[in-house]
C-alpha cells in the first residue's frame, strides 16, 4: 500500500500524516512539498505523524533524512509522533538530530508532541 501525506495548516503548525509503506525517497519528496506549505503559511513548526506507517525506516536512512531536514528546515521546530512499539527509533533519531543541530523531538503521544511544539508544556 503506498503512503499518503496529509498536510494541514493549523493555527501554529503544519501537520503531516504518513500512512502505509514509507520509503526514504517518498519521504524526502514529501518534505520538499511541506517546505512550500511552511513558506506559504509562514510557519516555523512541523508535526509529523508516523503512527500509520507500516514499515520501519532503516537506520542508514534516518541519518540521510535528518541531514536533509537540516538543509530544508534549518529554522523549523519538528515534532515526530512514533507508534509506541517504535519509541526507541524516535530516541535514536533524536540523538542524530541533536548531533546535527536540528530542532527535533520524538513522541508517542499526540498531545505531548503538540504541547512541546507550541511551547505549551506544563
Amino acid at each position: 500500500m503506498p503512503f499518503t501525506t496529509e498536510a494541514v495548516a493549523a493555527d501554529q503548525y503544519i501537520l503531516v500524516r504518513h500512512e502505509g509503506v514509507l520509503t526514504r525517497r517518498e519521504l524526502l519528496e514529501g518534505r520538499t512539498n511541506v517546505k512550500k506549505l511552511l513558506d506559504t503559511y509562514r510557519l516555523k513548526r512541523l508535526l509529523v505523524d508516523l503512527r500509520g506507517v507500516m514499515n520501519c525506516v532503516p537506520i542508514a536512512d534516518a541519518y540521510h533524512i535528518i541531514a536533509f531536514d537540516k538543509v530544508v528546515f534549518p529554522l523549523i521546530k519538528i515534532a515526530v509522533i512514533f507508534p509506541p512499539e517504535r519509541e526507541e527509533n524516535g530516541r535514536f533519531a533524536d540523538n542524530v538530530a541533536a548531533n546535527r543541530g536540528v530542532k527535533r523531538k520524538s513522541f508517542v503521544d499526540h498531545e505531548q508532541a503538540v504541547a512541546w511544539l507550541t511551547g505549551r508544556e506544563g
